[in-house]
């Protein structure tokens, strides 16, 4: 029984089933050619799309070279907020060169990131030419 005890302490201290969202196929200093496939993670949660009342679930969006977020509010919807409401969980992305910030936060059905928030680290990628 003890050793039972130390076995299912040291798999939760492992953080197995922590909830975390971030790129499958992007990692930071990636030089690309644009357009390009960007593929989004998510573990401890489920996908559900915007609008959708499912316990332990949300949506993706993706943030392109923004520095803040309120993450009490709705995010914004723009070119630099790129929100994903029918639960895609994949993008093609045509950036110009230079080097770009990508960043994942994970919203509810009203699109307001969870709390605490579930955000990935920040990335930046190249695009060359």
């Amino acid at each position: 029984m003890k050793s039972i005890f130390i076995i299912l302490l040291t798999i939760l201290s492992l953080n197995i089933y922590s909830e975390k969202v971030y790129f499958i196929n992007l990692q930071n200093g990636d030089k690309l050619e644009s357009p390009f496939l960007v593929q989004f993670g998510l573990s401890g949660k489920g996908v559900a799309p915007a609008g959708v009342e499912v316990a332990n679930t949300g949506h993706h969006h993706l943030l392109i070279n923004v520095d803040e977020l309120n993450f009490k509010m709705p995010i914004p919807s723009s070119k630099q907020h790129i929100h994903f409401g029918m639960g895609q969980t994949e993008t093609v992305l045509d950036l110009p060169a230079g080097t770009h910030k990508l960043q994942l936060v994970l919203g509810d059905k009203y699109h307001i990131p969870h709390n605490p928030p579930l955000i990935s680290e920040v990335i930046e990628v190249t695009v060359i030419e």
